[in-house]
C-alpha cells in the first residue's frame, strides 16, 4: 500500500535508514514542494496547531510503500501524519475543478480529519546503531 507520511527528523537522510529498517520502500520525498494540494493540506495542519519544528526536528513528507497498516505508523512518536495515497488522490479528484481560494480552502480543509499530536513532545528516535554499522 502506498502511503503519504509526515515524519519529524533531525536530518532528512535519516528517513532512508528508518524506512529500510521497517522494510518500507521509500518511493518519493519532498512531496509538498510539487503537490499544491499537499502543500495546502500542510498549511491546514499548521493552522490547526502543527509546528514546523518540534524538539529540533523538522517535518519531512514522503511517500512509502509497504504492507503495514496506517495505525502502525500513526503510533510512532516521530510520525505526525500518515494516510493512504489512494485516499488522497481520490480527495484531490473531488476538488480538481476548483480554483484559487476555493481550491485552497478545500485542500487545506482536509487537515481537519487529522489529530495534531502534542507539539511539545520529545522526538525520540535512534538510528545511531545503524549509522555506526
Amino acid at each position: 500500500m502506498l502511503k503519504h507520511i509526515a515524519v519529524r527528523l533531525q536530518k532528512v537522510h535519516h528517513a532512508e535508514i528508518g524506512f529500510s529498517l521497517k522494510n518500507a520502500k521509500l518511493v518519493n520525498a519532498a512531496l509538498e514542494k510539487r503537490d499544491p494540494a499537499l502543500k495546502n493540506l500542510l498549511e491546514g495542519l499548521n493552522r490547526n496547531g502543527l509546528e514546523y519544528v518540534v524538539d529540533g526536528c523538522d517535518l519531512y513528507w514522503f511517500q512509502i510503500e509497504d504492507e503495514r497498516p496506517l495505525s502502525f505508523y500513526a503510533s510512532l512518536n516521530e510520525v505526525e501524519c500518515v494516510f493512504d495515497s489512494s485516499w488522497f488522490e481520490t480527495e484531490k479528484e473531488k476538488i480538481r475543478h476548483l480554483s484559487g481560494v476555493r481550491y485552497f480552502d478545500a485542500s487545506a480543509g482536509l487537515a481537519d480529519q487529522f489529530v495534531i499530536k502534542d507539539q511539545q513532545r520529545a522526538i525520540d528516535y535512534d538510528i545511531s546503531l545503524v549509522a555506526a554499522a
